[in-house]
């Protein structure tokens, strides 16, 4: 009697010690591979239990490698993987994005990662204006597009030359089209924004209206003549809404994606000039994670009576002795190692996602011929964890496993295969 037919899959399947290990027992046959396919509460149930793994982190091509443009590519390190099927996953896929290089044949290829979401990963080749959504793990080019269209600054006004931001990534939920997915892309003039989406089921860039009444931004004598009054960096969304901050660090732009809406509200006090990243706690609520000094805290969202968005102080952590603490786990006072472990001063939140903030001992801007330490915090439970050493000077990704399409609805030639 096979496990399918005792209807005992998802009982087995539950004990699996991961992710990547569900995902070789599952694609063992097509009744396992429907078992988990058509069962959202069993995804979810696993889920709850075992977090979609960590595989690494990408790290931007540094700055000089963009002007001039010359072939450059970001860099992929690495989490260790005590898990033998996620560790395999990692040596199979492809994190030196040899597919892409092999199949899209740009005369100039300079690609850099410029979000990752739910296993996709964004790239942008400076030269050409051309995006392209990657699933490294299969090793797929998923959507080709170029980053042009003459509705980007239609009718923009201003005696300032309109820019753009980077591009953001959003993909579907779990909904039976996995591998939908959106490009969204801010244009802004003087004063004004507006929104311009790419769909993966159209291919062609649409805009939104210019959105009037922004806030007045503050220019600094190095921005006058730049309409980019909105930080660039980074990719900060949550439940559906992408967030921005002014560069003057007064206001947290957002857009519901869902409707299509922006918001403005002031800056909290807490984040002005302080690292931090929007994201959900594991029971799915919207949150910011912000550092201040070694101390790390917690805003979570939520309405006034009016419906207007506040932010709220959740917890603040102080995690001096933690951070000593694990530097220097496995070390000896006179270990020849021991000169490795800084004094920090400071943690720097780089991003978060799935319910755990990615920090580095140094900010991105530093001497990047220095090392620094980059460590993960869960914060269902505030637990430090140190991940590697290395420099940097560019955006921070991490990328996470991701459920793959095959085991997300019965879709496509999955619903095909499952019928005969």
């Amino acid at each position: 009697m096979s496990l399918g037919s005792a209807g005992l899959v998802p009982d087995f399947f539950i004990r699996l010690p991961s992710l990547a290990a569900l995902v070789r027992a599952a694609l063992t046959c097509r009744e396992w591979r429907r078992a988990v396919a058509s069962s959202p509460e069993f995804r979810r149930r696993f889920h709850a239990t075992h977090p979609d793994p960590l595989l690494g982190l990408f790290f931007s091509i540094p700055g000089p490698a963009q002007t001039p443009n010359l072939p450059a590519f970001p860099s992929f390190a690495p989490t260790c993987c005590r898990d033998c099927d996620t560790s395999a996953a990692v040596r199979g896929s492809d994190f030196f994005l040899t597919s892409l290089q092999a199949r899209l044949e740009e005369e100039h290829q300079n690609w850099d990662i410029i979000d990752c979401c739910r296993g996709y990963c964004l790239l942008m080749n400076w030269d050409d204006a051309l995006l392209a959504v990657f699933n490294l793990l299969t090793r797929r080019i998923e959507f080709v597009v170029y980053m042009t269209s003459p509705e980007f600054f239609k009718e923009a006004c201003g005696n300032r030359h309109p820019a753009l931001l980077n591009a953001r990534l959003l993909c579907s939920d779990d909904n039976g089209q996995p591998k939908s997915f959106r490009l969204v892309v801010l244009s802004l003039d003087d004063s004004r924004i507006r929104a311009n989406i790419c769909s993966s089921d159209t291919g062609e860039w649409s805009s939104l209206p210019w959105v009037e009444k922004m806030p007045t931004p503050l220019r600094s004598t190095e921005s006058f003549r730049s309409n980019c009054w909105l930080q660039n960096q980074g990719s900060m969304q949550a439940n559906g809404v992408l967030y921005w901050v002014y560069k003057d660090w007064r206001y947290l732009v957002s857009l519901d994606t869902a409707t299509m809406v922006f918001s403005v509200v002031p800056l909290p006090q807490c984040l002005i000039h302080c690292s931090f990243d929007v994201d959900e706690t594991k029971d799915g609520a919207t949150c910011i994670v912000y550092e201040d000094g070694l101390n790390v805290g917690v805003l979570l969202h939520t309405k006034d009576d009016d419906g207007a968005d506040r932010w709220v102080v959740d917890r603040v952590v102080f995690l001096r002795y933690e951070l000593d603490e694990i530097l220097r786990a496995g070390l000896h006072d006179d270990s020849a190692l021991f000169h490795l472990v800084d004094n920090s001063r400071w943690l720097y939140v780089l991003t978060v996602q799935d319910g755990y903030a990615y920090l580095s001992t140094h900010e991105k801007l530093h001497d990047p011929e220095t090392p620094c330490w980059f460590l993960s915090l869960c914060l269902e439970t505030m637990k430090l964890e140190r991940l590697f050493r290395r420099t940097f000077d560019g955006d921070v990704h991490p990328y996470i496993m991701a459920w793959p399409p095959s085991l997300v609805g019965d879709y496509g030639r999955f619903a095909v295969e499952d019928t005969t």
